[in-house]
């Protein structure tokens, strides 16, 4: 499923990456393992069995290879891809030039 809004191309992945979802009024609420299905320079794409809410910010540790790249963002886009199994769309806060790096190392094409 391809969500709209992300300009940046998209490279098909199957990471783990751990995560704490904060609600809008700073709490963290949630927190857990899920896998990635795809990254871009500015947001990435989980599968995880819980509709997480639009609109809240999401604190990641990303696996890449040997590296873990720890960022923030924010909840853009949920879809449901089969019965209790969702596509959870996050935009990137920022990436620094090493999470980046990080990143090319293992999808290389990210950086195009």
């Amino acid at each position: 499923m391809e969500f709209k809004g992300r300009g940046a191309e998209r490279v098909q992945t199957d990471n783990l990456l751990a995560f704490t979802v904060i609600a809008n009024e700073g709490q963290p609420i949630y927190q857990g393992m899920a896998k990635t299905l795809n990254i871009s320079r500015s947001g990435i794409a989980l599968e995880y069995n819980v509709p997480f809410e639009k609109g809240y910010r999401i604190e990641l540790s990303i696996g890449m290879g040997a590296e873990v790249v720890k960022t923030t963002g924010t909840i853009m886009n949920v879809a449901e891809l089969t019965p209790g199994i969702f596509q959870i769309g996050v935009q990137f806060d920022y990436l620094t030039e090493e999470d980046l790096n990080a990143i090319a190392m293992v999808y290389p094409s990210v950086l195009q």
